[in-house]
């Protein structure tokens, strides 16, 4: 039994440190920008973004990443959609960010990207 122990828990491990490789490359860059890069950095970096709001003195920007997936044997066919919503403060710098992710299985164009997705304040 005592040999069984550390081989169960290799098994464990193994699967959550193969999912960190699988990071999409615009939260990889939001965590190194947050806090100093500017709306123009990120522009540069990410393109436009999708939607843009500015109300008392924060500017929030909306993306939405989506990616087809053709499915196989293993997978079904259908849609990976990414929300990031960016704040940015009066100077124009990122503060905070956040990121949502749905699988729509077999639609290729949703009506929505990710539930209770953003939504305007005005």
């Amino acid at each position: 039994m005592n040999r069984l122990l550390p081989v169960l828990l290799l098994s464990l491990l193994v699967p959550i440190q193969g999912c960190s490789l699988f990071i999409p490359k615009e939260t990889l860059y939001l965590r190194s920008a947050q806090d100093r890069a500017t709306q123009e950095e990120i522009k540069q970096e990410l393109g436009s973004p999708l939607f843009a709001s500015a109300q008392a003195g924060e500017t929030v920007w909306v993306y939405q990443v989506r990616e087809e997936q053709s499915g196989s044997r293993m997978t079904a066919p259908g849609l990976w959609c990414d929300e990031y919503v960016l704040t940015f403060d009066d100077k124009g710098v990122l503060q905070q960010w956040t990121h949502k992710s749905k699988f729509h299985g077999g639609e290729q164009m949703p009506t929505y990207c990710v539930a209770d997705g953003y939504q305007s304040k005005s």
